[in-house]
C-alpha cells in the first residue's frame, strides 16, 4: 500500500485522474500529510472493531484507511466525484476488508441526514473527519445540534478544523460566543491539539486544531427552549460590547428587561460573553414562560 501522506504519492493519484496536482478550492481540500496528525486523530477516537464511523470528505482517503482498519462500519461522505474515483484505486482496491466493511456517498455533508439514512438511523456511530474550513462549522452544526433531541445522534465527534474555530467552540465564562453556547449545551469540548500548515498538502495560511466533541446524553437546553435560548444568543452577541439590556430590547419589552435579569440571577449591567451556559438557560426559561403568560 502506497503511502496517502506522501506528498509525491498524492501529486501522482491527483494527476493520474485527470486533475493537476493541486486540490480543489472550492471544496476546501488540504490532503494530510502528518502520520503523526493521523494517529493523534485515530487514538482520540478511540475506535473499537465494533464502531461505525461517519467520516466527511475522505479525499484521497489517508484517514479512511485508518477507519477501515479499525472500525467495523465506515460510511464515507464525499462531495466531489472525481475523488471517488481516486477512492476506488487507494482504498477499495489495496487496503484489506475495506469492501465489506465501507459505503461512498457522492452526497453534500449538509444535506446528509443520518436520521433518515437505514446505516445510521437509530444506532450509535462517531463522526470522525478532516474537515473543510469552509464548512467546518456548519457541519458539526448538522451532526451535533440539528440531531441533539433525536435517537440518531453522535457518541463521539473528533474533527480537524481551522483553530480559530476550535478556539471560538471551547470557550468558557468571560469569552463566550454564539459558537461556543451553540455547542456547549449539546456536548463537552476538548482541544487535543494544535496543527501547524506544514501537515497539510497544499498548505493551509491558517494553524488548524483536533476538536474532540463528546455529546451529552441529555442536552442541557430542553427542547422546549431551543427556539427561544438561540434567539436570545442572537440577539445580545449582535451588541456584545453593550450590556444585556441593549441587545436584548429587541425581542424584549424594555421595562421588563431588568425585572426578568434579576429574576434569572443576572446582573443587568453583565455583558453577554460574561454569562455562564447555566444562566442563558436559566434567561431562557424565564423569558419563554412569560411569553406563554
Amino acid at each position: 500500500m502506497e503511502k496517502l501522506t506522501n506528498i509525491n504519492v498524492i501529486k501522482n493519484l491527483l494527476m493520474a485522474h485527470s486533475r493537476t496536482d493541486n486540490a480543489k478550492k472550492e471544496f476546501g481540500q488540504n490532503f494530510l500529510v502528518s502520520e503523526h496528525v493521523l494517529e493523534q486523530i485515530v487514538e482520540a477516537a478511540e475506535i473499537s472493531d465494533q464502531d461505525t464511523i461517519v467520516e466527511i470528505g475522505p479525499g484521497l482517503g489517508v484517514l479512511t484507511r485508518e477507519l477501515c482498519l479499525r472500525a467495523k462500519k465506515v460510511i464515507s461522505i464525499e462531495k466531489d466525484r472525481d475523488m471517488l474515483k481516486i477512492l476506488d484505486t487507494t482504498i477499495m482496491k489495496d487496503t484489506p476488508g475495506t469492501q465489506a466493511k465501507i459505503t461512498i456517498i457522492n452526497e453534500d455533508a449538509l444535506r446528509w441526514n443520518p436520521e433518515a439514512n437505514p446505516l445510521t438511523t437509530g444506532k450509535p456511530y462517531k463522526l470522525v473527519a478532516n474537515l473543510p474550513y469552509n464548512v467546518a462549522t456548519a457541519i458539526i452544526h448538522n451532526f451535533l445540534v440539528k440531531s441533539a433531541y433525536t435517537k440518531t445522534k453522535p457518541t463521539l465527534i473528533v474533527v480537524l478544523v481551522q483553530k480559530e474555530v476550535a478556539d471560538k467552540a471551547c470557550a468558557t465564562w468571560g469569552d463566550h460566543n454564539v459558537l461556543s453556547l451553540t455547542l456547549q449545551p449539546f456536548a463537552t469540548l476538548k482541544v487535543i491539539s494544535d496543527v501547524s500548515p506544514g501537515s497539510f498538502y497544499p498548505s493551509p495560511k491558517v494553524t488548524s486544531s483536533i476538536l474532540k466533541i463528546t455529546p451529552r446524553a441529555i442536552p442541557l437546553l430542553p427542547q422546549e427552549l431551543f427556539a427561544t435560548y438561540f434567539k436570545l444568543i442572537h440577539s445580545t452577541f449582535t451588541q456584545k460590547r453593550k450590556t444585556l439590556p441593549n441587545g436584548l430590547q429587541s425581542i424584549i419589552p424594555k421595562k421588563d428587561i431588568p425585572a426578568l435579569l434579576i429574576e434569572a440571577g443576572i446582573d443587568p449591567m453583565s455583558r453577554p460573553q460574561h454569562l455562564k451556559l447555566d444562566q442563558w438557560v436559566a434567561l431562557a426559561t424565564i423569558v419563554d414562560k412569560k411569553a406563554k403568560m
